[in-house]
Order: C-alpha cells, then sequence, then structure tokens
C-alpha cells in the first residue's frame, strides 16, 4: 500500500529542533565561561553548517534507494546503510545509532529526574527517595538547607547565589536510590516513548513552543542581572570539553530517516532543516554567552545555578518547565528514533525494541543517578560515537554512493552550486575532511583533558 506522511512543517522543525536542543545544551553557559566567546561561537556556526549538510545527504541517500525518491517507503538509519552499503555497515550503524542514542537518553533522564527532585525539594522542603543497602532498603529526604549547611559545603560555597545542591548526591555511595522524581519522570515519559512518531507530533510541538517561550523569558531574566564581562572572556581558557559538548547538541541526523517517512509530501527538507539549525544555533548562542555574562562560575548543567532562585521565582519556575518540557519531551523522541532503527530493519520484535529502547535506559539511568558520571558520558559520549553517526557515516557513505554510481538523489544538496558528479563527489571529500578534523580536535582536547586531570591528582 502506498504510504503518505502528514507531518507538516511545523511538526518537522519541532522534531528537528527538539533533537538539537537535548541535555547538552544546558552546559552551554559553562563552556561559554570556560572557552570563551569568539571559540564556542565559531564551533557553534561550523557544527550548525556542517550537521545541516550532514542531515541534507542522509536524506539524499534515502532518495538513492530504488523506488523511493519521495520517501514513501519506510527506510530507516541502519537499513539505508545494509542496502547502500552492505552488511557490515549495517552492524556497525546499529550498534553506534543504538549507543548514540543511550548516551542522549541516560543524559536526558538524568538531567529531567534531578530537576523535578530539586524543585520539590524547594517548594515541598523536601524531596524524598527510597535508598538501598544489600538486603535492606530504606527511605530517605533531601532537603536543601541541610545539604547547603552540611560539612562538605564551605561557607563561600553556600553564599554563592550560583551554588546549587545535586538532590541525593552525597548519599553513601555503596547504596543506589530511587527517587520520587525519577519515579514520576518514569510515570510521565515511559507511555510517552511506546508510541509512534506520528502519534506523539503533537508533543514534539508543545515541546517546540514552550522551548521558544522559556528561551525567550530566560533570556530577559539574564539581561535583568548586573551583566559582568568578566564572566566571560573572549577567547577562554580551556578547550578540551567545547567541541564534544557543542557536538552532542546537533544529532538531528538521527532522526531524519524516521521523518522523512512520515512528513507530508508538500514539506520542504531543505527548509526544515535550514530552519532548525539556524533557530536550535541562534538559542545556543544567545542563551549560552548572556547565561555565561549574568552567572558567575554558573553550574556544569545551568538549571542546578537556576532553580536556586537567584534570578527570580519566575525564572525558577521556568527551569523546572524548562527541564520537565524540553529536556523531558526529548526522552519519547529518542526512545522512538532508537525503537524504530532496531524493529524497522527487522533486527528484532516491536516488544524486544520496548525493552531495549525504552526500559533499558531507565535502568542505566538509575543506575547512574548519582556522581559526576553525566559529564563524562556526555564528551566521551559526544565525541566518539554521536561524531559517527551523526557526521562521519552519513558523508562517507554518500561519497562511496556517488563515487560508484550514476543514479541522482531528489536532494539537491548544495542548492545549485555543485552541478557535475565531479564536482559533488570534491565537495563531499572537502566535507569529510572538516568532519575528520572536528572529531580528531574533540578526542584530542578530551584526552588532553583527561591527561592534566589525572596528572594533577
Amino acid at each position: 500500500a502506498n504510504h503518505t506522511g502528514t507531518v507538516g512543517l511545523l511538526g518537522g522543525i519541532s522534531i528537528a529542533v527538539n533533537t538539537l536542543t537535548g541535555p547538552g545544551m544546558l552546559d552551554l553557559p559553562a563552556t561559554f565561561q570556560r572557552s570563551g566567546f569568539i571559540p564556542t561561537t565559531v564551533t557553534i556556526i561550523i557544527l550548525c553548517g556542517l550537521t545541516s549538510l550532514c542531515s541534507l545527504h542522509m536524506a539524499n541517500l534515502i532518495s538513492k534507494i530504488p523506488h523511493n525518491r519521495s520517501f514513501q517507503k519506510e527506510v530507516e538509519y541502519s537499513e539505508a546503510f545494509k542496502i547502500l552499503g552492505g552488511y557490515k555497515w549495517f552492524i556497525i550503524t546499529q550498534i553506534l545509532f543504538f549507543l548514540c542514542i543511550m548516551f542522549q537518553l541516560v543524559a536526558s533522564i538524568v538531567d529531567t529526574a534531578q530537576v523535578v527532585d530539586e524543585f520539590m525539594g524547594y517548594y515541598f522542603k523536601e524531596a524524598h527517595s527510597l535508598q538501598f543497602f544489600v538486603g535492606s532498603a530504606r527511605w530517605v529526604a533531601w532537603d536543601q538547607n541541610a545539604c547547603l549547611h552540611s560539612d562538605d559545603v564551605s561557607a563561600d560555597m553556600s553564599n554563592d547565589v550560583n551554588f546549587s545542591c545535586i538532590p541525593f548526591d552525597r548519599t553513601t555511595d555503596s547504596s543506589l536510590i530511587l527517587s520520587v522524581g525519577y519515579i514520576l519522570s518514569a510515570l510521565i515519559f515511559i507511555p510517552m516513548s511506546v508510541l509512534d512518531l506520528k502519534e506523539s507530533i503533537v508533543w514534539q510541538i508543545l515541546s517546540f513552543i514552550v522551548l521558544l517561550v522559556i528561551s525567550v523569558q530566560f533570556m530577559v531574566a539574564f539581561c535583568s542581572q548586573d551583566f559582568n564581562v568578566e564572566n566571560m572572556s573572549w577567547w577562554g581558557d580551556s578547550y578540551s570539553h567545547l567541541f564534544g559538548v557543542v557536538m552532542f547538541n546537533f544529532t538531528v541526523v538521527i532522526a531524519i530517516p524516521a521523518w522523512l517517512y512520515e512528513k507530508s509530501p508538500d514539506v520542504s527538507v531543505h527548509t526544515v532543516i535550514h530552519s532548525s539549525s539556524v533557530i536550535s544555533a541562534t538559542l545556543y548562542i544567545m542563551v549560552g554567552s548572556l547565561g555565561a555574562m549574568s552567572m558567575p562560575n554558573v553550574a556544569e548543567n545551568m538549571l542546578e545555578s537556576m532553580t536556586s532562585g537567584s534570578l527570580g521565582e519566575i525564572t525558577q519556575m521556568t527551569s523546572s518547565l524548562f527541564a520537565f518540557f524540553i529536556i523531558g519531551l526529548g526522552i519519547p523522541l529518542f526512545s522512538v528514533v532508537a525503537r524504530l532503527n532496531l524493529v524497522g530493519s527487522g533486527l528484532c520484535s516491536e516488544r524486544t525494541g520496548n525493552v531495549l529502547a525504552v526500559y533499558v535506559p531507565w535502568t542505566l539511568s538509575w543506575m547512574l543517578y548519582q556522581g559526576d558520571a553525566i559529564k563524562e558520558l556526555i564528551s566521551w559520549g559526544g565525541v566518539i560515537c554521536i561524531s559517527f553517526v551523526c557526521f562521519l557515516a552519513p558523508l562517507s557513505m554518500s561519497l562511496k554512493v556517488a563515487q560508484n554510481s550514476r543514479v541522482k538523489g531528489s536532494i539537491d544538496v548544495f542548492n545549485g552550486l555543485l552541478r557535475t558528479r565531479k564536482e559533488e563527489i570534491k565537495g563531499l571529500q572537502i566535507l569529510l575532511v572538516l568532519a575528520v578534523i572536528s572529531v580528531t580536535v574533540s578526542i584530542a582536547g578530551l584526552g588532553l583533558s583527561e591527561f592534566w586531570y589525572h596528572d594533577n591528582n
């Protein structure tokens, strides 16, 4: 039966922007402070352009599959690589695609659950959790005042308006905790995660609208503070995590195959990809730089600084809403895309796909709820898996197909600038070199950072 997609322009832009504004966005004010305005902005612009072209090449690849010029066949990410590149490509992309989304999901779940717990700690005086030991469990409470005045927190730290205690972060290392914030998040987002992409489109549009409204409110709140240019220099002094953190945001390629199948035929692929990339990059630069200038020593997760109330009660409330609607509603989107890639290729059943794409991430997130594992997860996961899945693989396969086949796709990636096949191949080679340089810089930066950290401890 012929399939006709129904997701319109607003739905397409919402899916793309929601994929782009993931948990890595929360690190941007701290990244602007560390790495400076110019290096961070230039990195965002470069990766924005690169991810747009990679997304268009991915769409063009899928259109080159026989009888699929109009995307009437359901061809998921790894299935496209199997048809065009063979079974080895299929296995490699399945593994790395799954890990890529797993990193996004775990970071999103932990960020959302922690902010819900923090919200409860502020507004209901206490947040609660079950603490598990070998053979026993106990009910424990967390409140901000006890945390701020604990022996682990100095007077200078507790008086800092940007200092924020992470809920249950100081709980005994030998135990696991199950917090009320985590349970509430699971009860809300797991049912959404088992829906189809078109069934969840209303939630994605809502998330996009809330993102725009709250981002404007954040910028107004930042501008109402006493800006201190000393909080953010032009050039910065630490670049080790710069490419990794920024790259973790640009993951729109993973949603492209599923969206192409569900999009309405009259929706332009170019319009959706370019619009969503520009909107996201603008939000990154504005929210990141203004937040960096208005909050001295901003937390790695900017919401931890903003939910403290130092920017006013409205911002305290919208920070919690941001985590819930933007980061939280990204969880079902990532789960749906992961399941479609597993099930669409016939690799497993729908039930097994739900176990792997929905329940496994929530279990891992529970185990990683405490500690600083999330920062390293974003850095290394962003560089290794996301760089391959979202940048290197689409460009490599596009180059291979262009060199070995004269079949033209239905997407003019370069908008008429490159007219001949020879020019297209040359353009792809240049893009691939740029992507390899970006990834190499990211890995080298992280490696040097790890070496410096261990050498100084």
